[in-house]
Parts: C-alpha cells; structure tokens; sequence
C-alpha cells in the first residue's frame, strides 16, 4: 500500500496507518520517516476555522519529575494514579451470535471481541495481590509494533519493558465503597488496542468509573483471544476510510447489550456493579468517530467524546447526548455542532498530536526524548493527566450531576487548551 496523499485523503486517523509504518518503515533513515509524517499530516489536515471568544485561564501545573532517566538502563515508571480507588483490570472474550465475522472472507464464524474492564478495586498497593499486575506492553504487540527494525541505529529497547507493569491488579474484586459505579465504553484508535490506553483508562477508574475497553477485531494490534490466539489489524480502505465505523458501532452497541447480562449474572465479578443508567460512550480516532455514530443510534448512551475522530460520512447524524469534541493541534474537522441537540463542547489541545492521547507517547518520550517523531511537544505525564482531566469533567457532569471544572466556563483559552461552549 503505498502512502500517497491521495490515499489518505483529509484522514486525521494517523494511527490507522501506525501498524504498517512501524512494521514496514523503520528501517528507513530518520529524514525519510520525518517526510513521511509530514506528508501524511499535510493530508489530513481540514483547513476550517471555528471562531472562539478568548477568555485567559489559569491551568495548575502537575509535579513532572524532571531528573527522569532515559536510555538504556531506564526502567519504566509512571505516576500513581490519582484518583482514592486502587485499580483493577479483567479481560474477557465475547462472541456475537447475530453476525458473522465481516472481515474473514467466507466466514461462517462469529463476530467475537476481546474487552477489558479497568475498575475500582478494594486491593491494595501492599497486598500480595498485588503481585500479578497489567504488563505495560505484551511482547507479542511490542515484536510487532516495533521488531528487529531500528530507527537510525536506535530502538525502543524491550528489556526496559520486560518487566514493566501497571499499577492495575488482575481479575480481583470490584470495591465495595459504592453499590455501583457509572460506565464508560471505550474504543480505541485503528491499530491501536484497548491496552494502548491503559494510563487514562485507568486514571479514570481511580476516580471511581468502569471503562470497558473493546478490542476491536482485524482492527487492534492485537486482539487476544488466549491460548496464542492473536488477531491482528488488517488496512483500512483507502477509497472509503470511514467504511469500517457502522462495524465498530454495532461492536459498541454489542458490548452495551452484554453489559447488561454481565450486571445480571451472579456468577460475574461485576455482578449488580455497574450502573448501566449512567452510561457514556468515548474513543480515539476510529473509536471516537465510532462513539459518535452509535450515540446517533442508542439512547441509552447519556453522553459521549469523540477524541480526535474524525466522522467522515456519519457527520450528518444529529444526536440528543451531550456532546464533547476533543481535538489536537491542527486537527480542524468539518463538523456542524447544530447536529448536537445537548451542549456540545470543543476543547482544543495547543501541544497535543494525534498520539499524544495513548500510552505510545509516554514509551516514546521516555526512551527516545530526543527525538521528534509527530508525538507532539507536551510532557508524556501532563497529557496523560489533561485527557483524563477533561474527560472526567464532561463525564461527571452529565453521569454524575457534578458542575465545576473547565466546562464551567463558556468559553476558555490557555497555554494548554481552549475549550469552546456550543
């Protein structure tokens, strides 16, 4: 497939092209993968401008540690996260007995979806536990996101991560603080996955939330099956892009219907846990396009996010839900937010790129900090901790009846981010 303008078109998608750059382009030289982003941003940018009304804000700073250590004998840390609840994660497969797999030729098999909840857990750091904790990157989607290529004689270096975890516990039980807690359907980006996300997933659940993060099938890097079971993400369409989102859609309203069967089950590790009243619907890229479509279509979604998704032939579908748009830098969608019927937000990164919203840029940053690879400027930390900032702010106040933060603004500029109020 070669990468062409014309391919991608005014596809703001970067990461549905970041498997086949990772796995074919590496071993070109630095100056020729710098063009390559270039070319492909060049694309995908939309040129239209929303008006804004400024109003200067003050951001407080997070404590960054800048005595970091980069290189070679690094080891990978990230922060606590700061919500009061330690955090869970379980995984699970699940089988969709009304389609066949779309993207297996002939199949007589079933839609199947890996997920994974990330929750409150009542275990505790010091539990023993707490031993078998979330890997930060499986070696099976390292080997193939990165394998032997190198970058101008430099690689991100898997013994940094061999041993790396999360500070996510596996499978123990949900916490008990609350009867149950608010649920947010996460997609991920194409050639992503759900654990590419594993930071803000996270984050959000410490702050007393279920995210239920879909694999979306021959669309992540992987989706795992168990038993060396991998399924990996085949190319988008380059003469329809956005051909894929009613799939992914029907994957989320699938997951929703399940949920409700998990809630039910007393054999369940989230038997009567979630609080399926208070449900919200939020991705990146393809999965935030995809959040918006199937917002469209099911009123039991009560607010939704799109994170940098641009929603291509489904930008005419109105919905009632509230409504937050969050974009990057130089992403400039064409989207009328009269179709929002609720409030509708856009909030507005000035340093993030379209990476800047997964895990990859924290990888990235702390092993190669010297380098520019469209990642983006802002600290790998600080945008971790602003996506799920604003996340939260918009999903406490239209799941949990909590005012204040940023939203409370009409409109706001900073440094950092402008957030405009529809």
């Amino acid at each position: 497939m070669p990468l062409t303008k014309s391919n991608f078109g005014t596809l703001t998608d970067l990461l549905a092209i970041q498997a086949w750059l990772f796995h074919h382009v590496l071993n070109l030289s630095r100056t020729s993968m710098v063009t390559l982003f270039v070319i492909i941003l060049s694309a995908c940018n939309q040129t239209e401008q929303m008006p804004v009304q400024q109003k200067e804000a003050s951001v407080s700073k997070v404590k960054i540690n800048t005595n970091a250590t980069y290189g070679r004998k690094a080891v990978f840390s990230y922060p606590d996260f700061a919500g009061k609840f330690n955090v869970a994660s379980h995984s699970m497969v699940l089988s969709d007995q009304s389609r066949f797999e779309p993207f297996a030729l002939n199949s007589v098999e079933n839609r199947k979806l890996q997920i994974r909840f990330y929750y409150p857990t009542n275990v505790s750091a010091n539990d023993t536990r707490q031993q078998n904790k979330l890997p930060v990157i499986a070696q099976d989607a390292w080997e193939y996101l990165i394998g032997p290529n190198q970058l101008k004689g430099k690689m991100l270096r898997f013994d940094n991560y061999r041993t790396a975890k999360w500070d996510i516990s596996l499978d123990t039980e949900v916490d008990t603080l609350q009867p149950s807690y608010p649920v947010l359907v996460f997609s991920h980006g194409y050639g992503f996955s759900a654990e590419s996300y594993s930071a803000l997933s996270a984050e959000i659940a410490s702050r007393g939330y279920i995210v239920v993060s879909i694999n979306h099938t021959y669309g992540a890097n992987p989706s795992d099956f168990g038993n060396n079971d991998l399924v990996w993400a085949e190319p988008l369409r380059t003469d329809s892009v956005g051909a894929y989102l009613p799939i992914w859609s029907d994957d989320q309203i699938f997951i929703i219907d399940q949920l409700s069967l998990i809630n039910g089950n007393p054999d369940s590790l989230f038997f009567n846990r979630l609080d399926l009243v208070n449900l919200g619907v939020f991705g990146h890229s393809y999965g935030g396009a995809a959040s918006y479509y199937s917002a469209s279509r099911d009123p039991r979604i009560k607010a939704v996010i799109d994170i940098d998704g641009t929603i291509f032939d489904f930008a005419d579908r109105y919905i009632d839900q509230p409504f937050t748009f969050i974009l990057s830098k130089n992403h400039r969608p064409k989207f009328d937010f009269d179709l929002a019927g609720n409030d509708a937000y856009q909030i507005r990164f000035q340093q993030f790129e379209h990476v800047s919203f997964t895990d990859h840029v924290l990888w990235w940053q702390w092993d190669h900090d010297e380098l520019d690879l469209g990642l983006g400027k802002a600290d790998a930390h600080r945008a971790i901790e602003l996506t799920a900032k604003v996340t939260l702010q918009f999903f406490d106040k239209y799941l949990k009846n909590k005012e204040g933060g940023w939203l409370a603004e009409q409109s706001l500029t900073s440094e950092e981010l402008e957030i405009i109020y529809y």
